[in-house]
């Protein structure tokens, strides 16, 4: 299954739960059920589990057929803090809990109207929003070969629908 840690510090050096997801899958390592293809929300609910920092949240199999069961309230639930040797530090699991809720807040902002996606592939990636229309400006490659290439930072609704739906133009990146 690989070395959970490096999916906890991968996430937070930027990476989303698709591009770890990606990099097991194109790696060849294998998932705990031995499949091949992992999916991103494997990775969102191990970097949730609280198990990986030494807790456990109790009663989450059922007594009778003593298969693992959502528990949502129908019987009561400890939190049991320190019930085993951690696998990660408390600080790290708390940190990617806070990045995970700074991301989310972010898409928060109303994906489809501002067209944001968290990256934080580029410095300024979800910092910079259109004055005009509110949509995220995104980074681009203008030039058709490397002696013209040239980055910019632009408008995700001009860039997509063209200047009549917004009115502010690209900046150059050395500019930023």
């Amino acid at each position: 299954m690989g070395n959970c840690k490096t999916y906890f510090k991968e996430y937070l050096e930027g990476k989303s739960a698709d591009k770890i997801a990606a990099g097991l899958t194109k790696d060849g390592i294998l998932t705990v059920t031995g499949k091949r293809k992992w999916h991103p929300t494997v990775i969102t609910k191990m970097l949730k589990n609280e198990k990986y920092k030494g807790d456990a949240l109790t009663i989450t199999v059922d007594f009778l057929t003593h298969k693992r069961v959502k528990n949502e309230g129908q019987a009561p639930q400890y939190y049991v803090e320190n019930s085993h040797p951690a696998i990660i530090s408390k600080e790290m699991f708390e940190a990617v809990q806070k990045e995970m809720k700074r991301r989310s807040e972010l898409r928060g902002f109303g994906d489809k109207e501002r067209g944001f996606k968290h990256s934080s592939k580029y410095p300024f990636s979800g910092k910079i929003f259109c004055g005009s229309c509110g949509a995220v400006y995104r980074r681009k490659r203008w030039g058709p070969t490397n002696k013209y290439k040239k980055y910019v930072w632009n408008c995700r609704t001009r860039d997509e629908n063209g200047p009549k739906s917004c009115s502010m133009k690209a900046v150059d990146e050395e500019k930023i």
